[in-house]
């Protein structure tokens, strides 16, 4: 048995030292240059530069300084400062190759992208094309390796990547990885690799938005999968992935990835404090002013095919725990969770801003596709002045070339392009209470569906006060510019609450009662097209009120000399209101002990006026208005003193005058009036009662 062992052992020795003899006389460095150097730059259509080659039977071969040029030749594409292949000769005669090790020290890889916008690898690999290459398919390559394959270990150290872009599209990065890997492939047609990956990006300078840059973001990942090279499907048993403080997980298979890639996989997102996702995103994007905290959990499982959304099925939660987020003023914290299976995901969030609150709750059908929306809203109180900010304004442009403060013209604005979104939603908005601007509303509710990108408002009502105020309307968004139709129905809201919430710069200038009923149209979302296409018709009633401090008032005090006219206070007034074609058509009465008005013409809707109406004064400011001798003129039996007046301009700087023609008239008829009564006064009864219509003609000469 002893002389056995000796026997076998002398003969291992033997063919090691015969193995050695071999490799040191046949496979040479320079037997393996020329092999290695036209097959690969062949098969990659580049220049290939290699340094030393060392071969050992123990050590396996190294190459140093392995490199694949660039196009010109010149610059290096990839390059690697050493490459070490350990594997065992004796398997290989069982058709078997066990590397042992497989390193590349300090690889880089430099890609380039030219102006006008083709990378600088394009072109490897490619070849002119042969009839035999034209007739070769697909299905006539083998589909799994020719031998069984086991790499103990793959080391890549000080890994280089760069990537420049000049058409400034991507972002410039420079990143360093290290990686550690094992493949084993025991029947040549699958392949299991584990192993991991840790790659930091040293550097990402963004195009957009342009010049912001990310240093020294860590990302690694620790995985096990089984790929079938026969069916293209991928096993993942396990996929950990960190990017900075964020880990999330992912187990499944991917099949057919050749052909139509469907998925079974389930991702978890562990729970993450949201502050670390915005440290993530700030990298990229500008969030200045943003704060995140609080946790965000998800579970989710997704089955079906990736490129047809209509077979994908999901189930999992997505859990949301005190998310705050404060940006600029706004402080709102979420609660709740979103849970769905394969048909429906279930909303159920609460929210708060500051000291408002509300509840949503809702679900979404077919949410991958063709979105079917149904949801509810409920809060029992608002202050909308805290949703809703004073603007400020911003300050204008220079003209180009100018200095600061001169003015540059404005780009003509573009309409809105049309939406098409492939959703429907309907649901239901409801609010004890409301506060805006101090207008407080009651029992707010309101109605909304959108379907073919139209949405509609069936119902929107509330009550404030003793008042009711109820709207409808109809927006279609399938249009360019869109179009839309309104109308509201207001009873009996105070006027001044009206005007201050929805018109501050009108603000303490209206008051009374104000009904309403107004319909409108109309097309566009820029300023211009909007004043073009609006058409609406209304009419309205106005109690116990006042104007006062506005400057249409202002100017009427200012042309009679009459301080009482700065406030106008009246008992009712009254009107109708017609758009069309750039021009708003009033037609009005104001009615009040000490006057009346009945304004009538055409509101500009760039505020320009042109009005005309009869001001009726009570014998106590008649005389103020004009002069004793003039007075005697407007004045009727009873007192009272009418002046037709004009009013041009605009409602910033209105401009009042009399209208002369029609004031003359107006005295020429009082004294004709006066010298034809006269004259039939000197006749008796009967001659009078005779005489009656041609006095009556006589006057109506001069109206």
């Amino acid at each position: 048995m002893k002389k056995l062992l000796i026997i076998a052992g002398a003969a291992i020795a033997v063919l090691i030292a015969a193995l050695v003899v071999l490799i040191k006389v046949y496979v040479t460095p320079e037997r393996i240059k020329e092999f290695v150097i036209p097959t690969a730059e062949t098969s990659l259509n580049r220049k290939i530069a290699i340094g030393d080659i060392n071969i050992g039977l123990f050590k396996g071969i190294g190459i140093s300084d392995f490199a694949i040029r660039e196009t010109d030749q010149q610059h290096d594409f990839v390059k690697c400062r050493e490459f070490v292949l350990k594997f065992k000769l004796l398997p290989l005669l069982s058709k078997q190759l066990v590397i042992d090790e497989l390193k590349l020290v300090s690889p880089e890889i430099n890609i380039k992208r030219s102006k006008e916008g083709a990378f600088n690898f394009e072109d490897i690999g490619k070849k002119k094309e042969t009839a035999e290459a034209q007739q070769e398919t697909p299905g006539d390559k083998p589909g799994g390796l020719p031998i069984s394959l086991l790499v103990n270990r793959i080391a890549v150290e000080d890994a280089r990547l760069s990537l420049a872009d000049l058409m400034k599209e991507l972002p410039d990065i420079k990143s360093s990885a290290d990686i550690a890997i094992s493949i084993e492939s025991v029947d040549g047609s699958n392949i299991f690799s584990e192993g991991s990956v840790d790659i930091t990006f040293n550097e990402i300078i963004m195009a957009k938005p342009a010049g912001k840059r990310v240093a020294d973001l860590f990302t690694g990942l620790k995985y096990a999968v089984n790929f079938n090279l026969e069916s293209k499907d991928i096993r993942i048993d396990r996929a950990d992935l960190k990017v900075g403080e964020i880990t999330a997980s992912i187990k499944g298979d991917v099949r057919n990835l050749q052909t139509s890639p469907a998925v079974d996989v389930a991702l978890t997102l562990d729970k993450v404090n949201t502050s670390e996702l915005q440290k993530l995103a700030a990298l990229f994007a500008d969030l200045k002013g943003l704060s995140l905290s609080g946790t965000l959990a998800a579970d989710v499982k997704l089955d079906g095919e990736v490129k047809k959304l209509d077979t994908l099925k999901a189930e999992g939660n997505i859990t949301m725990e005190k998310v705050g987020i404060t940006y600029d003023k706004i402080n709102a914290l979420l609660d709740g969770n979103m849970k769905f299976d394969e048909k429906v995901m279930n909303i159920d969030i609460k929210g708060a801003i500051d000291k408002n609150t509300a509840e949503i709750k809702g679900s979404v059908r077919n949410y991958f596709d063709n979105q079917n929306i149904d949801f509810t809203i409920y809060s029992p109180k608002l202050i909308l002045d805290e949703l809703i900010p004073a603007g400020t304004a911003q300050p204008k442009a220079p003209a180009e070339g100018g200095q600061p403060g001169q003015e540059r013209a404005a780009k003509p604005s573009e309409e809105a392009k049309p939406l098409d979104l492939k959703l429907t939603a309907k649901g239901q908005i409801k609010v004890d209470s409301a506060v805006y601007q101090n207008m407080t509303m009651s029992d707010f509710i309101m109605q909304v569906t959108f379907k073919e990108n139209k949405l509609e408002i069936p119902e929107m009502s509330a009550k404030a006060g003793k008042g009711v105020l109820n709207v409808k309307s109809l927006v279609d968004l399938s249009k360019p510019g869109y179009t839309y139709r309104l109308s509201t129905i207001i009873d009996s809201l105070h006027a001044d609450e009206m005007v201050n919430s929805f018109f501050p710069k009108a603000k303490d200038t209206v008051f009374g009662m104000l009904s309403l009923n107004l319909k409108m149209n109309g097309a566009g979302t820029v300023p211009d097209q909007i004043r073009k296409n609006l058409v609406a018709d209304g009419d309205f009633n106005l109690k116990e009120g006042k104007i006062t401090g506005a400057r249409i008032t202002e100017g009427l005090s200012g042309l009679l000399g009459i301080d009482e006219l700065k406030t106008i206070d009246f008992k009712e007034a009254r009107g109708t209101l017609q758009v069309k074609n750039r021009l708003a058509r009033i037609d009005t009465i104001f009615s009040s002990d000490d006057l009346s008005l009945d304004p009538k013409g055409n509101i500009g809707l760039d505020e320009t006026l042109d009005l005309a109406f009869d001001l009726k004064l009570a014998p106590r400011l008649t005389d103020k208005a004009m002069s004793s001798k003039i007075a005697k003129y407007i004045k009727s039996d009873e007192g009272w003193g009418t002046i037709p007046l004009k009013v041009t301009g605009t409602f910033a700087k209105p401009s009042y005058m009399v209208d002369v023609e029609k004031a003359g008239k107006q005295v020429i008829k009082k004294e004709a009036d006066k010298y034809i009564d006269k004259l039939f006064d000197k006749q008796d009864e009967e001659k009078k009662k005779e005489l009656e219509p041609v006095k009556d003609l006589l006057k109506g000469i001069f109206k």
